[in-house]
């Protein structure tokens, strides 16, 4: 219910026609390894992902897939991802299979307490 609430007004900004979506059940409390696999079994004509889910498989799946970004940003994801926080990754190459840890780049990472510095 919560990640249903979380995703609603996200839908709303997408805009319509709205994106494909597949609300599963099993990834909401699922572990790094879980998601990291969920991913690895997308097919390749699908670009963009959104993950919505609960601590801590998220937050360690984001910490072992960014492999490089600016600093101040990978020691923010590190130090801790709480509870609507935001971290956008680009892995630019290969396909969902050869996903692995470290392959990911770090563009973004904002938490609820940066959006009222703005």
């Amino acid at each position: 219910m919560r990640a249903r609430q979380t995703l609603a007004p996200l839908i709303k900004q997408l805009g319509t026609p709205a994106p494909p979506l597949s609300l599963e059940e099993d990834l909401y409390l699922a572990s790094e390894d879980s998601l990291l696999a969920r991913l690895q079994a997308l097919p390749n004509d699908v670009t963009t992902v959104l993950l919505v889910g609960h601590n801590d498989g998220i937050w360690r799946l984001a910490e072992a897939l960014a492999g490089r970004g600016p600093p101040a940003l990978l020691a923010a994801l590190q130090e801790k991802y709480p509870t609507g926080t935001l971290a956008v990754l680009d892995v630019a190459s290969g396909t969902w299979r050869d996903l692995a840890a470290g392959s990911g780049e770090l563009l973004t990472f904002v938490r609820p307490r940066d959006l009222t510095r703005r």
